[in-house]
């Protein structure tokens, strides 16, 4: 059984309170005004940190199996951990909108089921205020569906190998990098129609999940020792905290300038969408990669006297992570009836007002929604599906030399 990454709830709370305040920010016009509007409405980066550590978290035990000879996770148990993680918290949150939010009344019938199936990305006209953030669940729950076929794949050679393993699956990673930018091509060109829902398909984020789970293999593999010269120069960089961050933060201001596309419906260039994507997935990938190859996978010493660990790994800090998904469901449809409260239209302002109340709203109904629901269902999918986190056999044969294939 793998052992926590101690700094990776707290690149949730990141997550979830960037994608919150993106939303806030937007919802009051508060992205038009200068400086600081550009860098608030660009926070949306949130979402590719959520689709890296995904990719990094959930394809790990793989990447290992395949370089001990090991049993990865049983598809079936793996199954039903993503759905009583998923499914429960997001279904409660679409009923009350879809019940609730005035802005929506009434709902089509029709939405109930392609909400709840998370078809939205899929079937034109079915955005709905309240909801319009699931699109990245839609494209998440996608990504969950072929991560076994994913790894069995990367997994089919070199088996046994570390070596020869690890890079057989970078292989496999690089090919759907490829295949994302292929289909992007396609997309900002036109050939796929000219329907915006095409922009939230799975391929042309499986680059950014591709990240993760690159990280995840040079993690597994410098885990064992011996490894290539090159991964332990990743590591170093990882290491580097500062130096990461503040990549991640120059990349960031680049993203905040019009080169990145407009921040408003205003129609963006093809250009444009290219960078922007590129850019969202730099910056994740160097404020992602101290958590990931900076630290090891213990908490007894991470990253011993780095003030950006004892910031992620505060109590605090790794508590709003652990409920993060609640504020990431919740945050959108609370705005709304803050606004309503208020008197605020949107695009109105008030931005100073509304992002505490909304932040504090959503932190409370997390917090219910974690211990009342998600807490309890995960405790029992867990019971069903014991012990299953890519476990190597009982004597796994010795790693061959890199030179056998």
């Amino acid at each position: 059984m793998f052992r926590p990454f101690p700094l990776l709830d707290g690149y949730r709370a990141i997550a979830a309170f960037m994608v919150l305040t993106t939303h806030v920010a937007f919802n009051t016009g508060e992205i038009r005004t200068p400086v600081l509007g550009p860098i608030l409405g660009r926070m949306d980066f949130g979402v590719t940190l959520f689709f890296l550590l995904s990719g990094f978290l959930l394809y790990r035990p793989w990447a290992r199996a395949a370089m001990v000879a090991g049993d990865g996770p049983a598809v079936g148990g793996y199954a039903l951990r993503r759905a009583a993680r998923i499914l429960p918290a997001y279904w409660l949150m679409v009923a009350f909108t879809l019940l609730l939010l005035p802005e929506i009344q009434p709902v089509r019938w029709e939405a109930w089921p392609v909400h709840l199936g998370l078809m939205h990305i899929y079937v034109p006209g079915f955005t709905l205020e309240g909801l319009t953030q699931t699109w990245s669940l839609a494209t998440e729950v996608a990504f969950y569906i072929l991560l076994p076929l994913l790894a069995w794949l990367a997994g089919r050679r070199g088996r046994g190998n570390p070596d020869a393993s690890a890079r057989f699956q970078l292989v496999i990673l690089a090919a759907a990098v490829l295949v994302a930018w292929v289909f992007t091509v396609l997309r900002v060109s036109g050939a796929l129609g000219t329907s915006t829902i095409t922009g939230y398909w799975l391929p042309g984020f499986l680059d950014w999940f591709a990240l993760g789970m690159a990280a995840a293999v040079i993690q597994v593999r410098l885990g064992m020792g011996g490894a290539p010269a090159w991964m332990g120069a990743v590591r170093q960089v990882a290491q580097a905290t500062g130096w990461c961050l503040l990549i991640a933060a120059g990349l960031a201001v680049i993203a905040a300038t019009p080169i990145a596309g407009p921040l408003t419906f205003d129609p963006a260039s093809p250009n444009s969408l290219v960078i922007k994507h590129l850019l969202y997935g730099a910056i994740a990938a160097f404020m992602l990669l101290p958590g990931f190859l900076g630290v090891g996978d213990t908490r007894e010493a991470p990253m011993r006297g780095s003030w950006w660990a004892a910031i992620l790994a505060s109590p605090v800090v790794v508590y709003l992570g652990t409920i993060s998904y609640g504020v990431f469901l919740w945050h959108l449809v609370l705005l709304r009836f803050i606004q309503n409260a208020l008197g605020l239209e949107v695009f109105a302002g008030g931005f100073w007002l509304v992002w505490p109340l909304v932040v504090l709203a959503s932190i409370a109904v997390a917090s219910a929604s974690w211990f009342i629901l998600e807490k309890p269902v995960l405790a029992w999918a867990h019971r069903r599906t014991p012990g299953e986190s890519g476990r190597a056999p009982q004597q796994p044969p010795a790693p061959r030399s890199p030179a056998v294939p």
